[in-house]
């Protein structure tokens, strides 16, 4: 699906132009080396060693990275590429509930968290409305289909401060990741892909979704991370393409090198935000198709950017829209952002 069959291309090292040669098969890339003893860049990584360290490679070369390595990835994707609009037939309009009866649905289900179940049992018993979990599930599915362009591709101003991190959420009784991209400074949330595997490729889609956010790709771009090796992956990855940014590793629980100590603290505020997350998920005990984990996921970043309130920010939304501010309670913001995002639908669908 993502992957493509290797052509036979020969590679060369910039250093040396002497050939690669293929030493490993990875799942998601090959890595190519270069072997010539002579090539410039070996020659000068053997010269910066220190004494301790050149008599350690005499015995132990394998646990040293002197060597150009190259590594050719297999999968077919384009960084930065514009998304293709997405048309949904779902029409909220259509839907057999008011805009406000939906926003109540949305609140006690997103905001407080309550399982498909329970919202349909206090719609039943506070409201006297009587509708399925499955009503409950289907309406916030047609609801997430909507509202997703609108969080992707709305005009966000960022403060350059990104970390990443992975959680876990269940389906079919399996565990799948969930890949968040954060700003921690403007409390928004960039990216959130849920994927079967912790993998190279779904980090680098990770960081995809952040670039595409930004009007131009900054020289001091860096990514606050944790220790996997897929995000360094990823960095080549993109770097092959001509777009370089740092990547700052947070490893372990304690502060052991200079860069966990460093960064830590936007560490934290990314582990804040996955336990904000995971308190509203706990309840739903997971998810019985993958349609449900997603769209879940999507209401809640909605909710999270433009309709709650952030103690860091002086009780104020990430993401602050006039025409939802005014509004004097959740429900009723919740039926105007859907309104919003089918305007957006539309224009797109116009042009």
């Amino acid at each position: 699906m993502y992957f493509l069959e290797s052509p036979s291309h020969t590679f060369r090292c910039p250093h040396c132009l002497k050939a690669l040669e293929k030493i490993k098969e990875r799942k998601d890339y090959y890595i190519h080396k270069c072997k010539n003893d002579d090539c410039s860049f070996y020659q000068t990584n053997l010269r910066r060693m220190t004494p301790q360290e050149k008599e350690q490679f005499q015995h132990t070369p394998y646990a040293f990275k002197v060597r150009y390595l190259y590594r050719e990835f297999l999968f077919d994707f384009k960084p930065l590429a514009p998304s293709s609009p997405i048309k949904t037939k779902v029409d909220v309009s259509r839907l057999s509930v008011s805009s406000h009866t939906l926003g109540l649905i949305l609140t006690y289900h997103v905001n407080y968290g309550l399982s498909a179940r329970k919202t349909a049992s206090i719609m039943k018993d506070v409201h006297g409305l009587s509708i399925s979990h499955q009503t409950v599930i289907n309406y916030a599915n047609s609801v997430a289909l909507i509202v997703k362009p609108f969080i992707d591709q709305f005009p966000y101003e960022l403060s350059g401060s990104f970390c990443g991190d992975e959680t876990y959420i269940r389906i079919k009784g399996r565990w799948h990741d969930l890949f968040f991209m954060f700003d921690a400074i403007k409390k928004v949330v960039l990216s959130y892909r849920v994927s079967p595997n912790r993998d190279t490729f779904s980090a680098i889609r990770a960081i995809d979704d952040v670039l595409k956010k930004l009007p131009s790709i900054p020289e001091d771009l860096s990514f606050v991370v944790d220790g996997n090796p897929i995000y360094l992956l990823a960095q080549h990855f993109f770097a092959q393409h001509g777009i370089s940014f740092d990547v700052r590793q947070v490893i372990g629980l304690t502060n052991e090198d200079p860069v966990s100590e460093e960064y830590r603290p936007l560490k934290q505020i990314m582990e804040r935000f996955n336990r904000t997350f995971k308190g509203n998920y706990r309840p739903t005990h997971g998810f019985g198709a993958e349609e449900g984990s997603v769209s879940f996921v999507t209401l809640f970043v909605a909710y999270f950017n433009f309709l709650r309130p952030h103690s860091a920010l002086e009780k104020r939304v990430p993401v602050v829209i006039p025409a939802l501010e005014s509004l004097p309670h959740m429900p009723a913001r919740w039926a105007k952002l859907i309104a919003m995002a089918q305007e957006m639908l539309a224009q797109q669908a116009a042009s």
